[in-house]
């Protein structure tokens, strides 16, 4: 109960919750009035895919090098990759009376979350005050949601065969894109840091790569454009529920039913993996690490993943009814998560 109550008056915590309400029912009103066109949406993903998520990326390798760490962070990795090939194993069984051809689009609805869009700005506004502790983990499960995502997602929904042209498309989305290129720059400079030409800076010393010491002026352009990521991201959520037909959405019992699967077992699931793996002694992930992975996976359905199902006319209406019910759910369920994590 102490920690309930913690957690219920943490200003950091009450002000994520509410700041994220409040962009997304923005950007739901102005879509849903038609304030906002295609136009406009596509703008601002251009904005956070291109610019802030990348900004943010970086950001959070800029502190310094703990040897500790390492191993704590590729561990984030791993696990979150086994978690993602374990529950879209599980959910092809739990579908097992689905047809086949709906059956892997339907497990990845109920796997496949809101990570970069959803979780990640949350998890950076929630621990705002240890903003590079939750962020490097962040960074590390998003390498594993962008494998998922760009090889196996993509692979499944538009019904394309693995070709060698294929397959080096999706490497290329995975490892060339402005995210993941800052974040190993980012990655780069974390590791090397100690070998790297040092620069004393009141009363201490930096590698010279260390632009939040060495080029403060500089990199307050880099942090600045990071701020954005929550506002934005949030309204491009809200843009997408205000496209939605509610009535019919609210009707669905399979997204219903998805939907729970996606916001409530998974992410319960999650948690559960890891208490084992914590408990036997196999990992020792810190609150931060755990925070990520069970939030990562209890995020809504991927923006990306419906945009593929409209792309290829594989389920697209099913995928947007989804993404619709399990972002509201989310608003339910992720304090609920939030408090089983602090408990844990």
């Amino acid at each position: 109960m102490k920690v309930i109550i913690e957690i219920l008056t943490d200003p950091s915590f009450i002000g994520a919750i509410f700041t994220s309400l409040f962009f997304i029912f923005l950007g739901f009103i102005l879509r849903y009035k038609k304030i906002i066109g295609n136009d406009c949406k596509n703008f601002l993903n251009f904005i956070v895919l291109k610019i802030s998520l990348p900004a943010m990326a970086f950001s959070a390798f800029m502190t310094d090098f703990q040897k500790e760490e390492i191993f704590g962070n590729i561990m984030v990795f791993v696990v979150s990759l086994g978690l993602y090939v374990i529950f879209l194993i599980l959910g092809r069984l739990v579908l097992l009376k689905v047809n086949k051809e709906k059956r892997g689009v339907m497990t990845i609805m109920m796997v496949v979350g809101q990570l970069t869009f959803f979780a990640v700005p949350l998890l950076k506004t929630i621990y705002s005050n240890n903003y590079n502790d939750v962020m490097i983990p962040a960074n590390m499960m998003t390498l594993a949601f962008r494998i998922i995502l760009y090889i196996y997602c993509y692979f499944t929904i538009s019904k394309l065969k693995f070709s060698k042209k294929e397959i080096g498309s999706s490497l290329k989305n995975i490892f060339l894109n402005p995210v993941m290129i800052a974040m190993f720059l980012g990655l780069f400079i974390w590791l090397s840091q100690n070998i790297m030409p040092h620069i004393s800076i009141d009363n201490g010393s930096y590698s010279i790569f260390r632009l939040d010491k060495t080029l403060p002026s500089i990199y307050m352009v880099i942090s600045t454009a990071e701020k954005l990521t929550t506002p934005l991201a949030m309204i491009i959520i809200g843009i997408i529920l205000g496209e939605a037909k509610i009535s019919e959405a609210l009707k669905d019992k399979m997204a219903w039913l998805i939907s729970i699967f996606k916001t409530i077992v998974v992410p319960l699931s999650t948690l559960g993996i890891i208490a084992f793996l914590k408990f036997t002694g196999l990992i020792d992930f810190n609150e931060y690490a755990i925070a990520v992975i069970v939030l990562g996976f209890g995020a809504p359905l991927s923006a990306v993943v419906s945009t593929y199902c409209s792309k290829y006319n594989n389920e697209a209406e099913l995928s947007s009814r989804v993404c619709f019910i399990s972002t509201i759910l989310c608003i339910i369920t992720f304090p609920l998560l939030f408090v089983m994590i602090r408990l844990f």
